[in-house]
């Protein structure tokens, strides 16, 4: 149905902790509700409607912030669907009047329709919750002829529908969790994004803490026009709210060629681009070798065990092995075994149960105590023969934080000790393991950190995440630039690590001219 604003008479916006603690945070989380803010919702409303076209559709109407931003001045048609018949109750009461503009009905089961704009903050729910997303993808492959990846979360399918269902006469305006343009299941929505030259611009919006107060991911902006063809994609960064302008004259903005543009490849890096020289003193970081994820145990609890623990079990020395079970227990750059001996003498959870076939008896007791509390039946132990037997795997040279806000963590490990899933282990390959050191540096120094930083993951509230295939496609530096850092000069650097927790000056002057 289509209500004319001129006809409509508001109160006034609508207050998102009014309807929360109508309907309650976990009914707001159950249907993936982020509320826009008026201003991002003001900027996409007028965006799309200087296409010339007085039809808005909104796919996703949560409390109307799109609706709300139209000038009502304007005789604009706008229509809407929203699943949620809870929230369109509560805006009929709220203003004792009928929203029959709006359809009531699953947007990704409901096909057909063609629109002239489209703005849309799409519902926030990972792969996992996407609970119809079997029938969903039936959907796209009859309608559209189009297979959504497995990972596929709800917003990218809103996406892919709203731009399959434009009649080319108009705009769309998107909000967007950041991380498709750097994985795998993004790699659709970018093929659809570029495959006719229509997309405009991708805002990346830094400032998303005052824009989505409960945002569990960092957000973008797609600004995507059907009756033109560009040359160049913008990308641009805001830090504010003021700085959202179509002109670009405020924030970070790089152009990249259409003809540059690959679906297969990360998208994230180019809002930072610039700062890039060259990549001929670059390389990626799978030459050297590669990361993979720490050991994974399925059930901490039984498995880390503390110094005392082995003590009052008698469990025997070959039946348990070191390890790095916390990132908090390393506290700086250079891990060495008078720091793993501070560990055991503090008690702390460093020692990986790992029993072999032929087992003590203690060891079968311990066992035992295990299945009598469930920890065979686990997720990750029910599929392991025999269930407590854990990952192999060989101490680590280089470790890495997966999770980090402010700047990530990378460890020289200087022992034996194995770790578990907070870090990312590095084993180089023959070729690499003469550079564990230097790329150590590297890693450590400022520009180093900000070229690796561009294969992170933003999620919101600043985490950052790092994933194995991400980062082995990391730009480090050639052999050829390493080479010429001489090994006493590394040596030194390494003392003064150790000494004072932090890199020299001197070399992040080495790495300086990797970057502008």
């Amino acid at each position: 149905m289509i209500q004319k604003f001129s006809t409509m008479n508001l109160c006034a916006m609508f207050e998102e902790h009014d309807y929360i603690s109508k309907v309650g945070d976990n009914h707001r989380k159950s249907y993936g509700q982020y509320f826009t803010h008026p201003e991002i919702a003001r900027f996409m409303v007028n965006w799309v409607l200087e296409s010339g076209v007085d039809h808005i559709h909104d796919p996703g109407f949560g409390l109307g912030a799109f609706y709300h931003a139209v000038n009502r001045k304007h005789q604009i048609l706008f229509t809407a669907t929203e699943i949620d018949r809870k929230i369109i109750n509560y805006l009929e009461e709220k203003n004792s009047c009928f929203f029959n503009f709006i359809k009531n009905d699953d947007y990704l089961m409901s096909w057909g329709m063609k629109h002239g704009n489209i703005v849309c903050n799409p519902p926030y729910m990972r792969f996992q919750k996407f609970a119809n997303r079997h029938s969903v993808s039936g959907l796209f492959q009859e309608k559209i002829n189009l297979r959504l990846s497995g990972y596929t979360n709800v917003a990218s399918a809103f996406l892919l529908k709203s731009l399959s269902e434009l009649d080319g006469t108009g705009r769309l305006a998107y909000i967007m969790p950041i991380e498709f343009l750097n994985t795998g299941y993004g790699e659709i929505v970018k093929s659809k994004l570029i495959e006719n030259r229509h997309l405009f611009a991708i805002i990346k919006i830094d400032c998303e803490k005052d824009v989505f107060p409960d945002a569990i991911t960092s957000i973008c902006m797609i600004l995507y026009d059907s009756k033109r063809n560009f040359d160049e994609l913008i990308f641009h960064t805001i830090k504010k709210i003021g700085e959202l302008t179509v002109h670009f004259d405020k924030g970070v903005s790089t152009t990249v060629s259409y003809a540059r543009l690959k679906a297969n490849e990360k998208w994230a890096p180019y809002f930072q681009e610039k700062r890039i020289v060259s990549t001929k003193n670059l390389v990626h970081l799978s030459s050297y070798g590669v990361f993979n994820r720490g050991i994974a145990t399925g059930a901490n609890e039984f498995f880390v065990l503390r110094p005392s623990d082995v003590q009052n079990k008698k469990i025997f020395k070959d039946e348990y092995l070191p390890c790095i079970t916390r990132s908090s227990h390393v506290k700086n750059p250079i891990f060495d075994y008078g720091d793993f001996d501070q560990l055991m003498k503090d008690d702390n959870t460093v020692f990986l149960f790992s029993a072999h076939a032929n087992h003590s008896h203690e060891a079968e007791q311990y066992i035992q105590y295990g299945q009598k509390n469930g920890f065979h039946e686990r997720f990750l132990t029910k599929n392991r023969k025999p269930w407590y037997k854990t990952e192999r795997r060989k101490p680590a040279p280089l470790l890495l934080g997966v999770f980090s806000r402010g700047g990530y963590k990378i460890i020289l490990n200087r022992t034996n000790t194995l770790n578990l899933t907070c870090f990312h282990g590095f084993q180089p390959n023959l070729f690499g393991t003469k550079y564990i050191k230097p790329l150590f540096l590297y890693l450590l120094s400022e520009s180093g950190k900000k070229i690796v930083s561009l294969v992170m993951r933003n999620y919101g509230d600043r985490l950052d995440k790092f994933e194995p295939n991400d980062i082995n496609q990391a730009l480090v530096p050639s052999t050829h630039f390493f080479d010429k850092i001489q090994d006493d000069m590394t040596e030194q650097a390494i003392l003064y690590i150790k000494k004072n927790g932090a890199v020299p000056s001197w070399v992040d002057d080495i790495f300086a001219s990797l970057i502008n």
